[in-house]
């Protein structure tokens, strides 16, 4: 489905991914896992069609999608911070990226409830999204990203900003709906028990390289370098 090939950027003069490729399979979750500044939301941004590569591709299906802009990719996008319209009730936060496709209110109505019935808020339409808490808040924010019906979704650090239990109860809500829904994704986070909790497979960031991929339990029974052992607490 999605494909990176060769994917190069810098920052600041300073080379920041240093040709990274990637496949991702259908109903697939893979974890970008890394330290802070190793390119995990860089690379990300650049698959939604946030920043451009200076060199390397991104196709879908086999095709480029380097020119076809961020909001025609059909892809969602969750953010630590939420991203919600403070002035906006629940149902038009979830609403608002269907009525910019100009869809019917009827169809409107309909996937704003499915998507409600998938995060399990479906009493929570009318609601500000103000009057929500941090959990809550995040939930909405995936409703929003699955009432368009992505072909891929992403996730930047989206539990980052949340206490450690609330964080442990949402990962698992999260691997549930995606498990469900089969939708593909793509999540970036620096916390190695999001990433094995979750994904399919694990890319290792370092130093904008994949230094290792492959399942959490591939990786903890073969770190492939010392830096890698170290990262993962692995002692031997």
């Amino acid at each position: 489905m999605l494909s990176l090939r060769n994917i190069h950027k810098s920052y600041e003069g300073s080379p920041l991914l240093k040709g990274i490729s990637l496949d991702l399979d259908e109903g697939e979750t893979i974890c970008l896992l890394g330290p802070s500044g190793s390119g995990k939301s860089t690379l990300l941004r650049i698959i939604s069609g946030l920043e451009e590569a200076e060199s390397g591709n991104v196709l879908w299906e086999g095709k480029s999608i380097a020119s076809i802009p961020s909001h025609e990719r059909n892809f969602g996008l969750i953010f630590q911070d939420y991203a919600l319209f403070p002035h906006l009730n629940v149902f038009d936060n979830i609403a608002f990226g269907l009525k910019m496709k100009k869809l019917g209110k009827e169809e409107i109505r309909q996937r704003v409830d499915e998507a409600l019935k998938q995060v399990d808020l479906q009493e929570f339409a009318k609601r500000s999204v103000t009057d929500l808490s941090g959990g809550e808040q995040q939930r909405i924010a995936l409703a929003r990203a699955l009432a368009p019906r992505p072909r891929l979704l992403m996730f930047d650090e989206p539990l980052g900003a949340l206490d450690r239990r609330l964080r442990e109860y949402l990962l698992i809500e999260i691997k549930e709906i995606l498990d469900e829904s089969g939708v593909p994704a793509i999540y970036v986070t620096h916390d190695q028990e999001e990433a094995f909790t979750l994904s399919d497979r694990v890319m290792l960031l370092h130093e904008g390289l994949i230094v290792q991929q492959g399942t959490p339990d591939e990786l903890f029974a073969h770190p492939a370098s010392a830096w890698v052992a170290e990262f993962l607490g692995i002692r031997k």
